[in-house]
């Protein structure tokens, strides 16, 4: 199964959290987990996906696409094509 998102979309967000003075306590709040988790899901243990990446968008009121790479963006054509 392709990856959907960026290899390094964990330093992505963290560079975003600190570039724009984010702390992890309000995004972990906006998410509705605990900072302990969203360090977890930081850390290089689990995968950054898809859903983190949507969730993480939503709460930051960012789009989800500096997280995403092509082969999601050509899922979601894929699958707007053929809805039609």
């Amino acid at each position: 199964m392709p990856e959907f998102t960026k290899s390094n979309a964990k330093q992505i967000l963290i560079d975003y959290l600190k570039s724009h003075g984010i702390k992890k306590r309000y995004l972990a709040k906006q998410l509705g987990i605990s900072e302990s988790t969203l360090s977890y899901h930081l850390s290089k243990r689990p995968a950054f996906t898809v859903d983190f990446a949507l969730a993480v968008s939503k709460a930051l009121g960012i789009s989800p696409e500096i997280f995403l790479n092509e082969n999601y963006k050509k899922l979601v054509t894929n699958q707007k094509g053929e809805s039609k």
